[in-house]
């Protein structure tokens, strides 16, 4: 997250007063990377020059008024620099002008101080986060090339899973802290369209995360998140994903569903990649052809066998007999070069075995192709933990907790959360400090991350166990480590609750508040 006093903003008037009155407020409140003119005429030279965070704009300016100057700024499609319009114009004329040229908000003058420091804030967090996501996907881009390539080179293909999963392992903690700061922000935020903002980056991260899931369970590294799942809902989800791309292409879409089909105790989100991804490679092989093209979906019960069926099936070119067994191959793709990266169908097909299923092909060339996926019926109804809200649950009272993390910008995101919940937070950065911390103040609860410098957290535990044995029931663990067996091992031995990264606002809530809950009723047996 960037520091918003360090931020580069740029001041546009023609009035020389309201210059000086913007930059005596923005400087008393500590932003101080600052340019300003009063001719339009310069904007674009101090644009290319700055490369400014955030634009204050006057609206209405001899030479050029404010619509015109933001049509000179050559600001990349995609980027997010928002511009904020100062002026005195009223009319819903010269707001849906300013908006149409690419504003991001307007004031009215004359403004209100806190009201327009208040913008700026807003406007610059949420400048920030975009620039974060940016570099995270690029990092994560970067990332997958490069141990890809190092893959496709191995002659060991059992490397793979390792690998993969050493890069979802190093994402972990920079998507916690970009999901947890956008719910944040989408929580604070008194504007709406803000909030709509936040929510668009916290959903970008979500799908950050997915990959990361979904690198994960390629891997065999991460557990399934297993829940009551309805098959044809996952269906319905998939193509209103996609809906707007297969109609554009003039692909049509049929679904024949069956009714009242049993629910399955399966990993939702996983089963929405598998048939995404199918959707989405049916839709690639029928590129170029004439039409009809068509992609059809069906779902039945097979009672006999107590198994649930799926068919995908398009009207592309088939798939040739040699390559039926080798698409579900890892890097395996007969895509062009960029188009491609062949982890699709192998991914597909390890989630559905892991869900005790099979996924097959039935094809003939030129007569299109169909994927089977087959999907057991759980042998028993299983209960599953519902993901209830903190208003649910009883009430509790604050408690002083102890977050013990090496990453700092996940210790201040955690602390933010509980102390919003009214909680007294203190920080440190290993298991050693923990402990100091411990000898000298009472603490009701910990969140403790399992990899950290000078003394990890399995240690942490073991020093807890025989120097403060009443915490070990008083501990949450983070982990975003899954691919140590040993560390796996040891948080199913402790039996304390954790959150893997990267965790939701709402995740930390609720397992915090159960925790609490637990604390207060052993306080009174």
């Amino acid at each position: 997250m960037g520091d918003l006093n360090e931020a580069r903003i740029l001041v546009v008037d023609d009035e020389i007063a309201n210059v000086r009155l913007l930059e005596r407020l923005l400087k008393q409140t500590g932003y101080h990377n600052l340019v300003t003119t009063t001719d339009p005429r310069q904007v674009r030279a101090l644009y290319d020059e700055l490369q400014p965070d955030l634009i204050l704009l006057d609206l209405m300016m001899p030479h050029l008024d404010g619509v015109a100057v933001m049509g000179q700024l050559s600001i990349p499609e995609g980027a997010y620099v928002p511009i904020l319009v100062l002026t005195a114009d009223v009319t819903m004329e010269a707001k849906q002008r300013a908006l149409a040229a690419g504003a991001k908000d307007f004031l009215t003058k004359p403004f209100d101080r806190v009201e327009v420091l208040l913008r700026i804030k807003n406007l610059l967090d949420t400048r920030f986060l975009y620039l974060e996501l940016d570099r995270q996907n690029r990092s994560l881009e970067q990332i997958v090339a490069e141990r890809t390539q190092r893959l496709l080179q191995s002659e060991k293909v059992a490397t793979m899973g390792s690998l993969l999963a050493g890069v979802a392992h190093e994402l972990n903690n920079p998507l916690a802290v970009l999901t947890g700061h956008a719910h944040l922000l989408r929580e604070g935020a008194k504007d709406e369209s803000l909030a709509a903002r936040a929510e668009k980056i916290r959903a970008a991260a979500d799908r950050c995360a997915r990959i990361v899931r979904n690198f994960l369970a390629l891997a065999r590294q991460q557990p399934p998140e297993r829940r009551d799942v309805q098959l044809n809902t996952v269906v319905h989800e998939a193509l209103e994903m996609l809906a707007y791309e297969l109609r554009t292409c003039n692909v049509e879409v049929t679904c024949d569903l069956s009714d009242g089909l049993p629910t399955l105790w399966a990993d939702g989100h996983q089963l929405h990649q598998v048939v995404v991804n199918l959707i989405a490679n049916a839709h690639h092989a029928m590129r170029g052809r004439e039409a009809p093209r068509r992609i059809s979906l069906a779902t039945r019960l097979d009672r006999a066998r107590q198994r649930l069926q799926l068919a995908v099936t398009d009207t592309g070119p088939g798939i040739p007999q040699e390559l039926r067994e080798k698409i579900f191959e890892a890097f395996f793709t007969t895509k062009p070069v960029g188009e491609g990266t062949g982890l699709g169908l192998s991914l597909c097909r390890g989630i559905i075995e892991d869900h005790g299923g099979t996924i097959d092909i039935q094809s003939e060339q030129g007569r299109g192709a169909t994927f089977l996926i087959e999907l057991p019926l759980p042998e028993r109804k299983v209960v599953g933990i519902t993901a209830q809200s903190v208003d649910a649950l009883p009430p509790v009272s604050a408690k002083r907790v102890l977050v013990v993390d090496d990453e700092v910008e996940i210790a201040q995101m955690l602390t933010e959360i509980l102390t919003q919940s009214g909680h007294q937070v203190d920080m440190a950065s290993n298991g050693a400090e923990a402990l100091a911390r411990l000898a000298n103040r009472h603490y009701d609860l910990i969140l403790s991350d399992t990899k950290m410098p000078v003394l990890d957290g399995s240690d942490f535990y073991r020093q807890l166990k025989s120097r403060f044995p009443e915490l070990c029931r008083r501990i949450i663990f983070l982990t975003g480590d899954v691919l140590d067996r040993a560390k796996r091992e040891f948080l199913e031995s402790t039996g304390a609750p954790f959150l893997m990264k990267p965790f939701d606002v709402p995740e930390v809530r609720r397992l915090v508040h159960r925790a609490i809950v637990r604390v207060e009723q052993d306080a009174t047996k």
